[in-house]
């Protein structure tokens, strides 16, 4: 997810951007970049949902532990089958000797991304939302929710790791 993001339009409340222009525009903020790439890499947590769950935070809305369970379910097969090989591939390429192999792989790795966030988009466009007052623990709600379907041998970093998105997803938004 390193495609650029370029917004001519004046600044505003980033709940008024689809999901996609959102996963843009949080993840290129480095510290976003990296709380997610940890909670991927060490807690296989999907970056994907990690922002839509931010997305979600951001529209004054949580999740239910009933709305992630669908959005896990029918969102795994984009990343199954196409997001984490592509990933895999893109991650052996990274020789400098394989560059146009490596960019080849990059594109076709956000396009499936791409492909992911529509399909949780769409699917969060059929859920009501339960509303919650602003605040950050709206992030950290929606963010608790999805981990908890990930069974983690350290719940006590993945806590302080999804308290410090949260914090960098709300100061985003």
């Amino acid at each position: 997810m390193d495609e650029k993001f370029v917004d001519d339009r004046a600044p505003g409340a980033l709940q008024d951007y689809s999901l996609w222009e959102y996963a843009l525009a949080v993840y290129s903020q480095p510290a976003i970049q990296a709380q997610c790439l940890v909670l991927q890499d060490r807690y296989d947590l999907d970056v994907n949902l990690l922002l839509a769950a931010g997305y979600w935070a951001c529209a004054e809305r949580c999740w239910s532990a009933a709305q992630v369970e669908l959005l896990v379910t029918m969102s795994a097969e984009l990343r199954v089958d196409y997001v984490l090989p592509l990933r895999e591939l893109r991650r052996k390429a990274e020789d400098p000797k394989r560059q146009g192999l490596y960019q080849a792989l990059k594109t076709a790795e956000l396009a499936a991304e791409r492909l992911q966030i529509e399909a949780i988009a769409q699917q969060l466009s059929l859920f009501a939302g339960n509303a919650k007052p602003k605040s950050q623990n709206r992030y950290l709600a929606n963010l608790t929710v999805y981990a908890r379907a990930n069974k983690s041998d350290e719940p006590t970093k993945l806590a302080a790791c999804l308290g410090e998105l949260a914090a960098s997803l709300a100061a985003a938004g």
